[in-house]
């Protein structure tokens, strides 16, 4: 009698059962047993769940684990000498730099695969955040801390699912040995938990990069990458021992743990900055920073720079970087900072050495 698909399915889960044992046979199918057991399997024609790299950073988690299931996490983090050292950085998959008042920069930190037990200080949103993470789902979680009524509007009719100390009370604290307004934490765990709860089904990110071990080419040895935002802002970064270290007044910039802030990639974006209609306390105008279009842009992995150009032709598609010759430039599987280098309003200077 032939087997319908189905049923040669069936035949097929029971022999694995049958040789494995319940528990093995689920570790096989699902990808991760030893390679033994996996050679074993393909020989009764029986192929296990392919694993999946972490959308956000290409790369695939210890023990050939699957990626989490669940949406992407953005977190407003302060860069200011007040709020000196910072936390959580290097828990982020993704994290961007973009130039808010008076030329003073914040970071927004994206979580999916790894997490962090405490991040921040957390502070305020800005219009950028949105067109940030419009691509990445429909409804990512953003966490923060304070707004203008009007910036808050725009965040929340863009479809971000938003946390602060009012809606997520559990998932922030106050640090009482800072000062505030540098002084509200958060963690990855609870802010999961709650945002889930907001924003039901919520599916995983895509992924905003293309990735690959190989180096685009044409491209040339680079030992420094530096932006200068304004008088207020300077981001560093230099190439140390297999990664972009970033510095601070001549040493690298550390986090609370002690370890410096790095990156397995650095993007430089050109974007044009225009003065929007929503200003802050002190009468400074708010950025309204253009991340749709296009622009100049560098790559930096691997000690390497791959100079080319940036397109995006609607808010809730991804940027994509591309070679001069028009090739989309692969990260290296890994971490990535993305330094969002303002024209316009504020007229970033860009550097390699």
């Amino acid at each position: 009698m032939a087997l319908t698909s189905r049923g040669k399915a069936l035949v097929a889960g029971g022999a694995v059962v049958a040789v494995f044992g319940g528990g093995m046979a689920a570790l096989a199918l699902s990808g991760n047993a030893p390679a033994p057991i996996q050679r074993a399997l393909s020989d009764i024609g029986v192929a296990p769940e392919p694993i999946e790299p972490c959308p956000l950073t290409g790369e695939i988690l210890p023990g050939d684990k699957q990626p989490p299931n669940r949406p992407v996490l953005a977190v407003k983090v302060e860069n200011t000498p007040d709020a000196q050292p910072l936390a959580g950085l290097q828990g982020a998959d993704i994290v961007y730099e973009e130039v808010v008042e008076g030329g003073i920069t914040r970071f927004v930190a994206l979580f999916n695969c790894d997490e962090a037990d405490r991040i921040g200080p957390v502070r305020s949103i800005r219009t950028t955040d949105p067109e940030i993470l419009a691509p990445f789902s429909e409804h990512p979680l953003l966490a923060f801390s304070g707004g203008s009524k009007g910036v808050r509007a725009v965040v929340e009719d863009a479809g971000m699912t938003t946390m602060d100390e009012d809606s997520a009370t559990k998932a922030f604290v106050r640090d009482d040995a800072r000062v505030v307004p540098h002084n509200l934490f958060t963690s990855t765990k609870p802010l999961w938990a709650k945002g889930k709860s907001l924003a039901k089904g919520e599916p995983a990110p895509s992924s905003p990069f293309v990735f690959s071990d190989d180096v685009p080419s044409p491209s040339k040895k680079a030992r420094s990458a530096t932006v200068v935002f304004s008088g207020l802002a300077t981001a560093e970064w230099r190439w140390s021992k297999g990664q972009w270290v970033r510095y601070l007044d001549g040493s690298p910039m550390t986090l609370e743990s002690g370890d410096p802030i790095t990156a397995d990639n650095l993007v430089i974006q050109v974007v044009k900055t225009t003065e929007s209609e929503f200003q802050d306390v002190a009468g400074y105008a708010s950025p309204e920073v253009h991340t749709v279009g296009r622009g100049k842009a560098w790559v930096l992995r691997d000690g390497k720079l791959i100079v080319g150009r940036w397109e995006r032709s609607d808010v809730g598609e991804f940027t994509t970087f591309l070679t001069r010759s028009g090739e989309e430039i692969a990260l290296k599987p890994g971490s990535a900072f993305v330094e969002l280098a303002p024209v316009g309003m504020f007229d970033a200077e860009i550097s390699f050495g």
